[in-house]
């Protein structure tokens, strides 16, 4: 479960960095009309409040709780879209609400198999890619901001 929070915010920060390269185009050669280059605009991402995607029946209770901590922690990202200082200050006071289930979460996954970690991120993949889906406009936002560098290392902390 954990190793899925890691997972999620890896992905966001590897998506963006992917994303800015694309972004950055050579000048173009013709009088191509500007509005054939302009993209569509992404799709909402999400408002604090909006459902949050179900987990699986397959879950254990532990896991239950862990993907409803992963879409509350969705909820910190979309409440602080452009302050990165509040961002960090709320994610690390989310992340120090949560140490006993973090704790309890690395602790079970140290003793599954990698199969059973396999099936659950299987079966919450609707669940995972919600989160990234929320967390990307302000990862990408604050991603050179040091303190939400630092706070988002306390969930990569074994």
């Amino acid at each position: 479960m954990v190793r899925m929070f890691q997972i999620a915010l890896c992905s966001a920060a590897v998506m963006l960095a992917a994303c800015q390269k694309k972004t950055e185009q050579p000048p173009r050669a013709s009088a191509e009309p500007v509005a054939k280059a302009v993209a569509a605009p992404p799709a909402d991402p999400g408002k604090p409040g909006q459902p949050a995607a179900k987990p699986d029946p397959g879950n254990s209770p532990l896991e239950a709780k862990g993907v409803e901590m992963m879409n509350q922690m969705a909820e910190v990202f979309i409440a602080n879209p452009h302050d990165c200082e509040k961002l960090a200050v709320d994610l690390k006071s989310f992340l120090d609400q949560h140490k006993e289930l973090l704790g309890q979460l690395a602790a079970m996954e140290k003793q599954q198999t990698e199969e059973e970690r396999t099936a659950f991120e299987l079966r919450n993949r609707a669940v995972q890619q919600q989160v990234l889906t929320k967390v990307s406009p302000t990862l990408e936002a604050c991603q050179s901001n040091k303190n939400v560098e630092a706070a988002m290392k306390q969930l990569t902390a074994d």
